[in-house]
């Protein structure tokens, strides 16, 4: 969990449910109208159920008990995760938060053992885009569909000697 001029990055609770639908709907129709619809995933309905999995978790970034940014990170297979909702309230963009995010979805990651993580996104969030690549995404795809670009990013994570035990301790847990 990390805190800096008054935003703490942690896990969503159950009860920001509704908060957390707020703000990605607000956004995806303030910002994004035309495409709203095709983004509009059933997976912010209910958001402390859809990312309840194992390997799974959703971030806030909360400032006096207000959620002002999002990021989830859902189970692709064992080995990959998607980041998901990179969202900040347009009132809270420039503070770094984004970045906050991202660094505590890398470190959830790193701990359940993922070798790399994959973010995919349209070309019209250029914010996004900018904010993954600072972070050490690099394009891997892009795929036209008519006036729009759609493109997958990833992140290799890099392992280390303690990756190794993470990793096989994770392992054993899955299989048992």
């Amino acid at each position: 969990m990390t805190h800096s001029n008054s935003v703490e990055i942690r896990p969503a609770k159950p009860s920001e449910d509704k908060a957390i639908r707020e703000l990605i709907i607000g956004i995806l129709e303030k910002e994004f109208a035309a495409e709203e619809k095709d983004f509009f995933g059933a997976d912010v309905q209910n958001v402390s159920k859809t990312y309840a999995g194992d390997g799974d978790c959703f971030l806030v970034a909360s400032s006096h008990g207000h959620i002002v940014g999002t990021a989830g990170i859902k189970r692709e297979d064992d080995r990959n995760a998607l980041l998901r909702r990179i969202f900040v309230r347009d009132d809270f963009r420039g503070r770094k938060i984004g970045s906050q995010l991202i660094q505590n979805a890398v470190s959830f990651c790193k701990k359940e053992g993922y070798g790399e993580i994959i973010f995919k996104t349209t070309s019209r969030m250029k914010d996004a885009i900018r904010l993954c690549e600072a972070n050490g995404f690099v394009r891997r795809a892009t795929i036209r569909l008519g006036g729009l670009d759609l493109f997958k990013f990833t992140l290799h994570l890099e392992e280390d000697a303690s990756d190794h035990v993470l990793v096989s301790e994770k392992e054993k847990r899955r299989k048992s």
